[in-house]
């Protein structure tokens, strides 16, 4: 579902809920294709129209205009734009969401720097991804910390110079291509006929002299036995530096702006924007030293801290001296507080994930006979990822007790570390030595940082050809597809037991400080097998000694494997008065396994009893493994009714198609997908189209075989004082809620820090099923060449969705329940003071989910000679597409409708706009992403919050290139060219990074050179 989820293996704080070398480099809503149609379809026979076409919608050879929106992203407009990652150009275009996974914000547990795209914001596992027509192995982690549910293609391995084109294909493609195609189908379609040699290498720094990248692409083509065959061959090399939250710190680090609980709620609302960035006074990196084992500071004043003479409290410096702890502004919640000495948690996250990628590429074709051709692709490709930061290993008492897992450090007055007047300080607050604790974020033990090597393998080969049988004309196809996909993340994990020993600090006769006692070694390695005493007060104090000997490195693997056999015959029936009539039937068989290690750290110590135990602050993790096989049969039918050489009145053109696909699956039931629809041009200058199509998306592994196991999560109480006047009917919360005996103004923990629970699979997961239906026209007057107007209305109706009840869903459910208490409220526990202290996620069949919208686009094309001007003026062009969302929400079993459109991710209004002139030696494009305004929460009402609502965004990018002898290419591009900052109120709180990347990076350049022969 849409809900924003912070499931994790490890405790933490709620921190967060240009190359020229075609005239018009721009997206298209395609209604014709002039480049060469995707492989498996290239031989489809031609109709006695001059203008039929092969697109991703269909196997087989349609009128321009096809029944279903098809929007097209040029591989000239990628190159133009200066792009290093088809999913980030993806994103660009207004139907695309936030992606599930990318290179920018918080990077899956297991799996950094991928991107996976996400249409609609229907989620990454409801978008099907294919390369050339077909298939490709994904790349996503199958635990239960992955980034998405599903197989996502990662689309950042994929060489931008070598894609001629990406065709988005709007809701179609289940019957076509089988499960995942809901929201729709994307087609990156390479170049298989190029000739000649390119070289490329670009180069991009950000005004904040950060995130570095440089690029370089190598792209060989030839022809060969006189033109029978080809060869392209692709080198691709791409470095992108890394950028943490920290380096932005007034964006959207430890600085910026934030929306938390309302100091005051005389004004109405519950949440406020504050100034300052959110502090924790809970502890610091440094530590908070503490006289019992408690909080230090609540709001603004000192609880069990150590204080001074003045009655301040104290904290350790980064030198380990004690100093007085300077306090931000009082908020509304007694955990942080606005600006102050508290822990600055913005500044650790990812913002931008430090990635390194490498491919080669080959695809290949010949024609052994006038009538069959060999083709072949072999595609390999390294990709390394790192998460540059994320929130480290916390020690405090609202995870734990003192010496517990998570919970507060225990030191003794004696701990040969301290200062002696700091020494003397802390006896002072405890009435003589002994024994007290400390609060600290273990920031120079665990940077949170973590990195993933990704080997990608594919494999396609096939056969295909045509033959004639009388008047009539058939095309067949026989492709075998092979994709392997081996990951493993490696991380540097804080050992517990090893970190124990460490802390146990004495000295020995010679007044060295050394560990204590006889320290037992944790059984999992660390870098350093000799104990070394750990020196925790202030930042940065350890030895490297002492950090080697608490840290183990821990390794998890990743193994997907895709084996795909799919063969087609299409042709001609018989002859209709618009044409052929044509078909397509066709098999298919995939199977499919991934198997996740989470490798021995992870996994845990293993007792003879079979429980296991942590060697680090994560939970235990369990392997995932599992596989499926498909056997799919399909068919299509085209009837060209009426064409324009019938000359019937008031009838341009008619047509009319269908398909249909049963799929069988081990794993799941049986499904029939299928679609209908057509085209009708009463006159040339207009088409109007319409399609029905029902979908599927069969369960993921994950989703199937994850084991139960322990998960962190966090979740919006409903029960708590800044959701009780919410949800379907609020007075009826609020009474089921004081039922249960919690009062109106109960402050829940678990909205601001995770709580321990379990989650897992479930085997008895069945398809989810979509019926979704496009209608819409498409205007081309010939009284004005080059323009072109397309509107679609888009409606996408999801039921059986699969939905993993987390704790808000599982809260809602029993405190909205007019039958309350239900079976739902035994899902959670609560402690004696009303606290969430347990839950029980899972997966099911219980979720709805709905999208209406318009889609559309503007475009026109305008060479200069047309008015008057001498034709080496060159040309302009001019596109807008946009996308107005109507509706978009999901909705739970019986619970509450969860409005989408209209958030802060989803803005109800998106238009991407280019203008680009172009002549033989120059030109220049200039491009406008404009985000509508948007609510903070679109399920709550305007008076929760002090600015409810965000303001629109435009953020304009710019590319110039200079052409030289036809050989050489400069460019340079500006992206957020004046430099646009965040909207306002953005806050770190609510708002995601990736839908405002360019106001966050700030004004970013990149120069590029390209040599062509």
């Amino acid at each position: 579902m849409h809900s924003h989820r912070t499931r994790s293996p490890f405790r933490f704080l709620a921190s967060t809920s240009l190359l020229l070398s075609a005239p018009f480099p721009f997206a298209t809503i395609a209604t014709a294709q002039t480049t060469t149609p995707p492989e498996n379809t290239r031989h489809a026979a031609p109709d006695t129209n001059d203008d039929q076409i092969v697109v991703t919608a269909s196997r087989i050879a349609h009128a321009k205009v096809v029944d279903q929106p098809v929007t097209t992203l040029t591989g000239a407009t990628i190159d133009a734009m200066g792009y290093t990652n088809i999913g980030t150009a993806l994103t660009q275009l207004p139907a695309f969401g936030v992606p599930a996974n990318g290179p920018v914000g918080s990077q899956g547990s297991f799996s950094a720097g991928e991107t996976f795209v996400n249409l609609f914001n229907l989620g990454a596992q409801r978008t099907l991804t294919l390369v050339n027509g077909n298939r490709s192995v994904s790349a996503a982690s199958s635990s239960l910390f992955g980034p998405v549910a599903g197989d996502p293609v990662d689309l950042s391995q994929i060489a931008p110079d070598l894609v001629e084109r990406v065709e988005v294909v709007t809701v179609g493609g289940a019957p076509i291509y089988g499960s995942d195609a809901i929201a729709g189908t994307v087609n990156v379609i390479l170049k298989k006929n190029y000739e000649g040699i390119s070289g490329t290498v670009s180069a991009g720094i950000s005004k904040y002299g950060d995130g570095r990248d440089t690029n370089g692409s190598l792209l060989f083509g030839r022809n060969f036995a006189e033109g029978r065959g080809n060869i392209t061959l692709n080198f691709y090399y791409d470095r992108q530096h890394g950028i943490s939250d920290g380096q932005r710190p007034d964006i959207v680090g430890g600085n910026s702006p934030f929306t938390g609980s309302a100091r005051t709620n005389s004004a109405g609302y519950t949440h406020q924007l504050y100034s300052g960035g959110k502090r924790y006074g809970l502890f610091t990196d440094g530590g908070l030293p503490l006289v019992a084992d408690s909080y230090p500071i609540l709001g603004t004043s000192p609880y069990a801290s150590v204080t001074d003479a003045n009655g301040n409290a104290l904290r350790f410096n980064r030198n380990g001296r004690l100093v007085p702890f300077v306090n931000g502004a009082a908020t509304g919640s007694a955990l942080y507080q606005a600006g102050g000495d508290g822990f600055p948690i913005a500044n650790y996250d990812n913002f931008l994930a430090d990635t390194e990628r490498y491919s080669a590429t080959m695809l290949a074709h010949y024609d052994i006979t006038d009538h069959i051709q060999i083709f072949s692709e072999v595609w390999w490709g390294r990709s390394f990822g790192t998460n540059v930061s994320s929130q480290p290993y916390y020690s405090t008492a609202i995870f734990g007790n003192a010496g517990e897992l998570s919970g507060n450090l225990v030191f003794n007055t004696s701990n040969p570390f301290l200062n002696a007047a700091d020494r003397a300080t802390i006896e002072n607050a405890l009435g003589g030595p002994g024994t007290f604790y400390l609060a600290r974020a273990n920031t120079d033990l665990t940077t949170g940082q973590f990195r993933s090597r990704t080997d990608i393998l594919r494999v396609v080969t096939g056969l295909k050809g045509d033959f004639e049988a009388g008047e009539r004309k058939f095309n067949w196809d026989v492709t075998v597809n092979y994709g392997r996909s081996v990951s493993a993340t490696t991380s540097r994990e804080l050992n517990l037991q090893n970190f124990a020993n460490a802390l146990d600090a004495t000295t020995d006769a010679g007044g060295n400080i050394v560990c204590a006692g006889n320290p037992v070694n944790s059984p999992y390695p660390t870098l350093s097998s000799t104990c070394a005493p750990l020196d925790v007060f202030g930042t940065n104090t350890a030895s490297a000694a002492s950090v080697a000997y608490v840290t183990s490195i821990a390794q998890t693997h990743q193994v997907n494997t895709q084996y795909d056999i799919v063969a087609d015959i299409k042709g001609d029936i018989i002859r209709l008065p618009g044409g052929f009539a044509k078909f397509a039937l066709g098999y298919e068989q995939r199977h499919e396994t991934a198997h996740f290690d989470p490798g021995a750290f992870f996994y845990g110590q293993v007792a003879d009893d079979g429980s296991r135990t942590q060697y680090g602050p994560s939970t235990t993790i369990d392997p995932v493994g599992g596989a499926f096989t498909t056997h799919e049969a399909f068919g299509e039918l085209s009837l060209p009714l009426i064409s324009p050489s019938n000359h019937v009145p008031f009838v341009h053109r008619l047509e009319i198609n269908g398909a249909a696909r049963y799929v069988t699956n081990s794993s799941t039931s049986n499904f029939w997908a299928y679609t209908g629809g057509g085209t009708y041009a009463p006159v040339r200058d207009i088409t109007f189209r319409g399609n029905y199509t029902r979908s599927f998306r069969a369960p993921a592994l994950t989703e199937l075989y994850a084991p139960r196991g322990t998960v962190y999560d966090t979740g919006n109480d409903p029960c708590d004082h800044r959701y009780i006047q919410q949800g379907p009917n609020p007075a009826l919360r609020a009474a089921n809620c004081a039922a249960a005996g919690l009062p109106s103004n109960f402050t829940s923990n678990i909205v601001d820090y995770t709580v321990q629970g379990t989650s897992g699979g479930n085997a008895g997961l069945q398809n989810e099923i979509a019926s979704s239906w496009t209608a819409g026209a498409v205007i081309e007057p010939h009284f004005i060449p080059g323009l072109q107007i397309t509107a679609d209305y888009i409606s996408i109706s999801i039921a059986n969705e699969i939905a993993t009840l987390g704790p808000t869903d599982l809260m809602d459910a029993c405190y909205d329940s007019p039958g309350y208490p239900n079976s739902f409220c035994n899902t959670f526990t609560r402690d004696s003071t009303g606290q969430v202290i347990d839950f029980a996620e899972g997966n099911y069949n219980i979720g709805a989910e709905n999208f209406r919208a318009l889609q559309g686009a503007i475009s026109y094309d305008l060479p200069l000679h047309r008015v008057g001007l001498p034709e080496r003026f060159g040309a302009l062009s001019f596109r807008a597409d946009f996308l107005h969302t109507y509706r978009h929400y999901y909705q739970v079993g019986t619970g509450d409708l969860q409005k989408v459109a209209g958030g802060i991710t989803d803005p109800i209004d998106n238009v991407t706009a280019t203008i680009t002139y172009n002549n033989k030696h120059f030109s220049w494009l200039w491009q406008g992403i404009y985000y509508g305004p948007t609510r903070l929460d679109v399920n709550a009402p305007d008076s929760t919050y002090q600015y409810p609502r965000q303001s629109p965004y435009l953020v304009v990018n710019s590319a110039m290139s200079f052409i030289v002898n036809q050989h050489y290419t400069f460019s340079v591009n500006v992206n957020n060219v004046f430099d646009r900052g965040v909207p306002f109120p953005y806050s770190t709180i609510l708002n995601s990074s990736n839908r405002y990347y360019d106001a966050i990076m700030g004004r970013y350049v990149r120069v590029s050179v390209k040599v062509k022969f």
